[in-house]
C-alpha cells in the first residue's frame, strides 16, 4: 500500500510553532483592527485605502523576496520576515490617530517577503500530491493560534481599551520569532538549466489558466474581507466579546476545514477541493445576509474561514503544475499578482460598504458562483503532470525579470 501519511520534518514544526504564535498575536488586527481604526477616527473608505496601500507594499517586496527564494540560505529569508513584522503591534498600541496604524501596516506588510521563501522551504523533499496536505497542517497552526487569541482578545476588551490587545500582540510576535530562530538551514537543489525567468513561466499552459483562474478567486474573497468583524458590529450589533467568538469560529473553521479538505487532496483531486472550498464561500455569504441570529452567523463565520486555508490550497496547486526548476519564481509572481489584485479589491470594497453595508457581500457571492463555473470549464488543467526539463549546462541567466 502507498505510503499516505504526511511527513513533516522539524523545520516544518518549528514553522507550525512560530505560526502558532504569530496567530495567537494577530487576533487584534484581525478582529478589532477596523473597528480600531474606525474609533481612532478613519472612515470605511480610508479603512480600505490603507488596507490597499498596505498590499501594494506587500505586492513590492514580493520582487526581492522571489530572488531571496531561489538563494542558497533560505533559513536567513525566513527569519527576516518576522523579525520585521516585529514593531507592527507597537505602532498600534501607541497610535492616537488612525494614520498611525499606517506605520503597523507597513512593518506587517514588508515582513511577508519571505512568503515565496516559505512555500519553497516547505515544498523541498516533499512529493507533488503531498504539497497541499503539508501546507495545510503547517498554515493551520495560524488558525489555531488565531481561534484562541480572538476568544482571548474579545474577553480582553471588555476590561482593557483596545489599544491594550495590541500589547498582548507584541509579546507572542517576539515568543514567534524566538521559535523561529532554531529553523534548521536546508538547501534547495542546483539546476543545471537556465534560471527561468517570470516571462518564462508562461510557456506552461496550466500555470497561466490557474494563476489566470486564482487570482479572479483571491480579488472575490478580499472585496469584503476587511470589513466582515466590522458586519457584525454594525448590521448585527453584535459587542466586542461575541465579534471575538465569531472570529475564532471563522479560524476554527479553516483549520477544520482546510485540514480535512487538503487531507483529501490525493483521493478526490485538485478540481473538487477548490470547488468545495468556492461553494462554502457562497453558502457563508447566503447566511451571512439572511439572518442576524448569532447561530447563523457563528455557522457562516465558520465557512467563510475556509478562505484561509484555500489560500494554501492555491499556493499547493500552482507548485503542482511547475517542474522543479520553476517553483520559486511561480510562487513569487503567483504572491505577487494576488497581491496586486488584492490592493484594486480592499478599496472596491470599501466603497461598496461605504454605500450599503450588505453590497461587498452579496455581490463577491455572486462573482464565486461564476468563477465555480469557470473552475468546472478548465477542470483539465488542474492534472498537468510537467517532467523535469532535460539537463543541459548552461550559463546563469541574469535577465531582469520582464513581468516586473
Amino acid at each position: 500500500m502507498p505510503e499516505t501519511r504526511v511527513r513533516i520534518d522539524r523545520g516544518g514544526w518549528l514553522l507550525f510553532g512560530a505560526y502558532g504564535l504569530s496567530g495567537l498575536g494577530a487576533g487584534p488586527f484581525i478582529a478589532f483592527g477596523a473597528i480600531y481604526q474606525h474609533e481612532l477616527g478613519a472612515s470605511a473608505f480610508e479603512i480600505g485605502v490603507l488596507a490597499a496601500l498596505g498590499m501594494l507594499v506587500a505586492t513590492l517586496v514580493m520582487l526581492p523576496g522571489t530572488r531571496l527564494a531561489e538563494g542558497r540560505d533560505l533559513r536567513k529569508t525566513v527569519i527576516a520576515g518576522w523579525l520585521i513584522a516585529i514593531p507592527a503591534p507597537l505602532c498600534y498600541a501607541v497610535a492616537p490617530h488612525w494614520a498611525w496604524t499606517a506605520v503597523g501596516i507597513l512593518f506587517l506588510q514588508v515582513s511577508v517577503f519571505n512568503t515565496p521563501a516559505i512555500s519553497v522551504y516547505l515544498s523541498l523533499g516533499v512529493p507533488r500530491d503531498r504539497i497541499a496536505m503539508v501546507m495545510t497542517t503547517v498554515f493551520s497552526a495560524y488558525s489555531i493560534g488565531l481561534i484562541a487569541s480572538n476568544l482571548l482578545t474579545g474577553w480582553l476588551a471588555r476590561f482593557l481599551p483596545l489599544s491594550g490587545l495590541f500589547w498582548v500582540a507584541f509579546a507572542f510576535y517576539c515568543l514567534a520569532t524566538v521559535c523561529i530562530a532554531f529553523l534548521p538551514n536546508k538547501q534547495p537543489p542546483k539546476f543545471t538549466v537556465p534560471s527561468i525567468r517570470y516571462r518564462d513561466l508562461m510557456r506552461f499552459p496550466a500555470y497561466r489558466v490557474m494563476l489566470g483562474l486564482f487570482t479572479v478567486v483571491t480579488a472575490i474573497i478580499f472585496i469584503p474581507w476587511t470589513f466582515t468583524a466590522l458586519y457584525a458590529r454594525e448590521a448585527a450589533h453584535v459587542d466586542n466579546f461575541w465579534i471575538g467568538v465569531l472570529m475564532s469560529a471563522l479560524y476554527l473553521g479553516s483549520v477544520l476545514m482546510g485540514l480535512s479538505l487538503g487531507g483529501l487532496r490525493r483521493r478526490l483531486g485538485s478540481v473538487v477541493i477548490v470547488l468545495c472550498f468556492e461553494a462554502a464561500y457562497v453558502v457563508s455569504a447566503i447566511l451571512l445576509l439572511s439572518s442576524m441570529a448569532l447561530p447563523i452567523l457563528g455557522f457562516a463565520f465558520f465557512l467563510r474561514g475556509a478562505f484561509w486555508s484555500f489560500r494554501q490550497v492555491m499556493t499547493a496547486v500552482i507548485g503542482e503544475v511547475l517542474p522543479d526548476h520553476a517553483m520559486a519564481k511561480g510562487y513569487g509572481l503567483f504572491a505577487l499578482v494576488t497581491s496586486v489584485v488584492v490592493v484594486v479589491a480592499y478599496p472596491i470594497g470599501g466603497w461598496m460598504y461605504g454605500h450599503q453595508v450588505s453590497i461587498p457581500f452579496w455581490s463577491s457571492a455572486v462573482l464565486m458562483a461564476i468563477a465555480m463555473l469557470v473552475t468546472i470549464c478548465v477542470r483539465a488543467y488542474f492534472h498537468a503532470n510537467y517532467l523535469k526539463p532535460p539537463q543541459v549546462e548552461a550559463a546563469p541567466d541574469t535577465a531582469l525579470p520582464l513581468a516586473a
